[in-house]
């Protein structure tokens, strides 16, 4: 995040959720961030198929410039465990977004979802599509709880095998250190400081490691957290526990 060098910033990131949210329609659910994108569901035009599978469209959102946004896909998710997504189409941004970028409305999904026409592939977290999956088949069978269960997954979503360790870690130099949660998928090989999951993070062994330039090591059985700059010196060295 600009307003950080390291990005674990937890109240900068409550405050870009909220500044999308302001933006975009009411029916517009924030389910994850990655780095500077936000993922959002459309919840009003989530459709039922049949007893397994909805349909929707999400949506992605530049952090920091909301407006406008910037990529959706319209999609069919397969309920049954474990969740399958199928893309009918997408427009994505490719290499660095610009603020200029047009948006273009997805088109309206018409007539029957012809599902045996359809691909079905795995769910990810660090794509996205596992948290829009788990919101599309738990919002659409609760539409009145579409918020909470959009802001559950925000915050705790993750992977079934993923832990969590909490780590005095100091994020700039000369400031205090702070209390800093990082949870982190082996079988995903994700990692989310504070929440938010770092396209730079990834589990080696015992460590989890994450950052650009100056880089965090958290080791997992040792449960200590060292950033290291990229000649190796070590910057600082905090604790980890497994107790919030």
């Amino acid at each position: 995040m600009p307003s950080c060098r390291l990005p674990f910033c937890l109240a900068a990131s409550f405050v870009a959720l909220s500044a999308a949210a302001q933006t975009a329609p009411a029916s517009f659910h924030m389910v994850q961030r990655i780095d500077e994108m936000l993922v959002g569901v459309d919840a009003i035009a989530l459709d039922v198929v049949d007893r397994d599978h909805v349909a929707g469209t999400y949506f992605l959102v530049h952090a920091q410039r909301p407006s406008p946004l910037v990529g959706y896909a319209n999609y069919v998710v397969d309920c049954r465990m474990p969740q399958r997504i199928a893309i009918l189409n997408s427009v994505m941004p490719s290499g660095r977004l610009e603020p200029e970028q047009p948006f273009v409305q997805p088109p309206r999904r018409s007539g029957r979802t012809d599902l045996t026409s359809l691909v079905f592939e795995p769910v990810h977290t660090m794509d996205g599509t596992a948290l829009v999956a788990r919101f599309s088949c738990e919002a659409s069978g609760a539409p009145g709880r579409a918020a909470q269960i959009a802001a559950e997954l925000a915050a705790r979503g993750s992977p079934p095998d993923s832990r969590s360790l909490y780590c005095g870690m100091q994020p700039d130099a000369g400031r205090a250190a702070r209390r800093v949660e990082v949870r982190y998928s082996a079988a995903e090989n994700a990692v989310a400081v504070n929440g938010q999951w770092l396209s730079s993070g990834f589990v080696a062994g015992d460590e989890v490691v994450f950052g650009v330039g100056a880089q965090w090591r958290v080791d997992t059985r040792k449960r200590h957290a060292r950033l290291l700059r990229d000649d190796g010196r070590q910057l600082f060295k905090g604790d980890c526990e497994t107790r919030p």
